[in-house]
């Protein structure tokens, strides 16, 4: 019987070894029981490294310039360029007629005295083109103008024979072409300093009423003109200024009514552009 007893022990011996405490698995350790002892030995003196060297600056803040677009030559610069040979300033006019003779010289003895009245002072409108030619610091060449001026129902007072004066009504349009040679030249980068002088051509037309005075005529006539103005940079191309001009004109009216006599000042706001 002694031979089978090892045939007997060894599934006994096997089934209390399988009943005995397991070997925990790898899933049972924390994770901190796998860690390399180098490392942990080098994970202590990187952390008191850490802690005596200074932390590194941080990076500037990025600025976010604004986006802008570049502002338009118009509004950077307002000085006009320079005026070269050949080209034209073409100007526009807007002003008011002062003059300081406005008289009717009549063929029948009677005359006609406008400057006591209103007839002196015409509302006017024109325009007209100064053509360079030459010059450098100064700028010369020609220019050719024209104006419309008038009045309707405007006073002027009939001086007969007797010496008594008779008041009438007045309506009085005038057409002017007139020009000359011209001299301009800059003040600085923005101002303009011109002059021009030459003949005047003048239609006018004439009609008077009241008092039994009733008498109208029209023709043409001539004279001479004057001119000078200054003015200012708006922009690279366009001015804008003042200007005054001074003529002396004579109209034949035709029939009983003689010459009308023109001399004075006019005012005038100017804006004028290269082209």
């Amino acid at each position: 019987m002694n031979h089978h007893l090892p045939a007997v022990l060894l599934p006994v011996v096997f089934c209390i070894g399988c009943v005995g405490p397991a070997t925990p698995s790898s899933y049972e350790y924390e994770p901190h029981a796998f860690v390399d002892p180098r490392l942990a030995r080098a994970q202590p003196a990187a952390a008191e490294n850490a802690a005596e060297s200074p932390a590194p600056p941080a990076p500037p803040a990025r600025t976010v310039e604004p986006q802008s677009k570049p502002l338009p030559e118009s509004i950077t610069s307002v000085t006009h360029p320079k005026w070269q040979t050949g080209e034209v300033l073409m100007q526009g006019f807007l002003g008011v007629s002062f003059f300081d003779n406005v008289a009717v010289d009549g063929g029948s003895g009677a005359e006609v005295d406008g400057d006591d009245g209103d007839l002196d002072q015409l509302p006017l409108i024109g325009g007209g083109g100064q053509w360079k030619l030459g010059g450098e610091r100064i700028d010369m060449g020609a220019e050719l103008m024209f104006s419309f001026s008038g009045r309707a129902d405007a006073a002027a007072f009939v001086v007969t024979g007797g010496g008594a004066a008779v008041a009438i009504d007045v309506d009085l349009l005038i057409f002017e072409i007139y020009g000359g040679p011209f001299v301009s030249m800059d003040l600085g980068e923005k101002w303009r300093l011109y002059g021009a002088a030459g003949p005047v051509l003048q239609f006018a037309d004439y009609d008077q009423s009241g008092n039994g005075l009733s008498d109208d005529g029209s023709g043409f006539g001539s004279g001479f003109y004057a001119r000078t103005g200054l003015e200012f940079a708006v922009s690279p191309s366009t001015l804008i200024g003042f200007g005054a001009r001074w003529s002396d004109t004579t109209v034949d009216l035709g029939g009983d009514l003689g010459d009308l006599e023109v001399d004075g000042l006019q005012a005038v706001f100017t804006v004028s552009k290269w082209y």
